[in-house]
């Protein structure tokens, strides 16, 4: 019999324990067709979103490591398989209170809440749709062919030395340079070099169409950011805000996004540096000041 492999999810305590989380909204369009946006929608309709952008944010958790895993057992064939108990183990932080949102006051408190957009999580569509067969589907979209021209921002940044020099020193952001080198390659053809961009729009069309074809009608949402609230408010039954529907990352945001990333991780490193170093020199310093 061989032995089973531990998974990095099983280090991390569930929040919840024994209660099973509702999630509500499943945002299953590729990144760069408007997901960030979405994020800010559902956020602004009472929603906790979880989004690429909030990996970082829950590093102590593991989140990079654990997609990280996820991810090379998915489309590399190494290491344990996630299933969609596992995913919905990583996600279970998300569930979050209705008090103080814009959601009814009178409804029971603790009441899970939760939606997520964007990779990891659209790279398993299969396990979220399994882990959570009643939450409605989002499908973000646009032309295909501006979201090629958009796509090749990613490349870019993963092709960034200063990434590649900080990825050397800091593991999460290895992790992260890794997640998108799968994710793109994902959407190309699964085992192939990632920076081959043949296949890239027929991947782009063949998920739409394997989520069309996943699931029922009436779950699921055809989406683009200038349709605004109220196609999206009236299929998730909320109240349109009087604001304006969010537009963000878009043009050369990603970019300045990234350059924030650079410039926090490169500090942070300067810093970590600066506190082994003092101690070192304050010693040596004792030492040359007892002898000279």
């Amino acid at each position: 019999m061989s032995r089973q492999q531990t998974k990095l999810i099983d280090k991390y305590a569930r929040t919840m324990p024994g209660k099973r989380q509702d999630m509500q909204v499943l945002a299953l369009g590729l990144s760069r067709t408007g997901t960030m946006s979405l994020q800010a929608a559902l956020n602004k309709l009472g929603y906790k979103c979880y989004h690429m952008a909030e990996v970082p944010n829950n590093k102590k958790k593991g989140h990079f490591w654990c997609w990280h895993e996820a991810m090379l057992s998915k489309f590399n064939g190494t290491g344990p398989k996630y299933t969609p108990a596992d995913l919905a183990h990583l996600l279970e932080d998300y569930s979050v209170s209705s008090s103080g949102s814009d959601v009814d006051q009178n409804e029971t408190p603790l009441t899970p809440i939760q939606a997520v957009t964007d990779i990891p999580c659209v790279l398993f569509s299969d396990e979220l749709l399994t882990a959570f067969p009643h939450a409605k589907v989002i499908l973000t979209n646009r032309d295909p062919d501006r979201w090629l021209q958009s796509i090749e921002k990613l490349y870019s940044i993963i092709t960034w030395k200063s990434m590649s020099l900080l990825a050397r020193f800091e593991p999460d952001i290895g992790k992260y340079l890794s997640i998108l080198q799968m994710a793109i390659t994902s959407w190309t053809y699964p085992g192939s070099d990632w920076q081959d961009r043949s296949q890239l729009r027929a991947g782009f069309l063949r998920h739409y169409q394997h989520v069309r074809e996943s699931v029922p009608p009436d779950r699921l949402l055809e989406f683009r950011s200038e349709d605004g609230w109220g196609p999206l408010c009236a299929f998730l039954e909320k109240q349109a805000p009087a604001d304006r529907y969010p537009f963000v990352n878009a043009g050369n945001e990603l970019f300045h996004i990234h350059y924030a990333l650079v410039a926090v991780t490169a500090m942070s490193l300067i810093v970590k540096g600066l506190l082994w170093v003092a101690p070192v020199g304050v010693v040596l310093f004792g030492v040359w000041k007892y002898y000279v």
